[in-house]
Formats: C-alpha cells, structure tokens, sequence
C-alpha cells in the first residue's frame, strides 16, 4: 500500500518522518511515547505531518503517522493528540517557513545539559557544530501556559538547535537529514559534556579560534547538512527495519 493515498511529494515526507522515529528508537532517543518528530506537509499548507500520543515509536509506520491542522485538529478518531507535542510543532512550523522538520526529545543527557548554567560548553568537535546556531528557552508547561508556543518560536529565532531548559533538546531542519544531524550533534555534545564534567570540575575548552572553524562547519548557511549519511541510515532502515516504509 506504498503511497496509495497519497501524493509522490507527501508520501516521502512521510518515509522520512518515519525514518527520523525509527532512528530514535536506534540511538536511545525515545521517552516512551512523550517525544515528537513532525514534517511539514509540502502540498497542504493546513495540516502537518506528527506521531499520536498512543504508538510507541517502533511502531510508527509512513502510514499510520497523523495529518493534524495548524488549529489542533487530529485527522482519525480513533487517535490520540499529543496536546503539549502539537502546541510546539505547531508553532514552530508556523514561525520558521524555511524548515520542513522538528524533532523534541527528552533524552538524559539533553535534559541533564539543559539544566546547567553555563549550557552548552565548547568541550567537543560536535558541541562546535551546533552551538553557532543554538539557542535557550526557560521552562514552562506548554500545556498551561497560553503563550508558550509564542515564547518558545521567539526564543528559537532563526537558529537551528535550542536547550529547553530542565527539559531537553529541540531542533530544525530543511530536510529530514538535517534535523537528524542537528540533533545527534547536539545529543553527542551533550553526552560528551556530561561524562566529562563527571570527572573533572575544570576541563579543557576549545579555543574561540579554533572553535570559529566549527562554527562554519555546522553553520545552516553551510547545509542542508546531513545527506552524506542519511542515505547510509536509511539503507540501515532498510535492512533491519523495512516495515518503516509500509
């Protein structure tokens, strides 16, 4: 049933949503069925594409990934809405017209570098990839907070990677490889920071020099980043994962 009810343009959209869930699943990203990946629809400009608050992400399938409207409305009865996952996809999509894709995750180091003052340290070649374009927005329960979805746009601004604080990571992209790399960087970076801050209070920094020739690197002016390895993930897919496409 490849793309039977679907337009050529929407059901690879669709493939790659569903292949950033199964990556997830394939390098820890996963928070039960609390985090959220969601694709722009390139040829409905009144729905988007985001899982359901009842599939784990293992289970997530190019079809069985929900057309929601920019006002909230589920396509699917028998589906549940993730209220706080669609507040942030939602208006992010809305504020960037230049990205397609966002991925939300809470893993541990992500939230454990988000709740740290200094943030993001320029401790490792990845954190040098995404901290040119990462930003920081405070915490609040977007699900309670009238204007969260606002704040959290406006915080982003144009970059491409944001710590939400005592929360965990969000990042952009233009294309599906993008937001992956964006987020395994800065997820990299974060464990990174962690295990060394574990064993030592004073740890070498990369030099600014230095660090400039990083910053271009993962500058978006530089991308789309990502496709080199993109098509060797998803023949990875592929490979041990194949119903993803069905």
């Amino acid at each position: 049933m490849d793309g039977i009810d679907f337009c050529d343009t929407e059901w690879k959209t669709r493939v790659d949503l569903a292949a950033l869930y199964r990556l997830a699943v394939h390098f820890g990203w996963t928070d039960i069925t609390s985090t959220h990946m969601s694709a722009r629809l390139p040829d409905d400009p009144d729905h988007y594409l985001l899982n359901t608050y009842d599939m784990m992400f293992h289970e997530i399938t190019a079809t069985n990934l929900a057309r929601v409207s920019y006002n909230g409305e589920l396509q699917g009865a028998d589906r549940t809405l993730n209220q706080a996952g669609h507040i942030i996809h939602s208006s992010v999509l809305n504020a960037r017209p230049d990205v397609n894709y966002v991925i939300h995750s809470h893993t541990r180091a992500g939230i454990a570098v988000s709740a740290m003052p200094e943030g993001l340290m320029p401790l490792s070649q990845h954190a040098g990839f995404v901290i040119g374009t990462l930003a920081t927005h405070a915490y609040q329960d977007s699900t309670v907070v009238d204007d969260e979805g606002d704040a959290l746009a406006h915080d982003l601004g144009d970059n491409f990677a944001m710590l939400l604080q005592n929360h965990g990571l969000l990042v952009v992209g233009r294309t599906a490889a993008e937001a992956f790399t964006y987020h395994y960087f800065l997820e990299m970076a974060c464990k990174v920071q962690v295990d060394i801050l574990s064993c030592t209070s004073n740890p070498i920094t990369i030099t600014d020099d230095a660090m400039q020739a990083l910053h271009d690197w993962g500058s978006p002016a530089a991308g789309p980043h990502g496709q080199n390895h993109w098509d060797a993930l998803m023949r990875m897919l592929d490979d041990r994962q194949p119903d993803y496409r069905n």
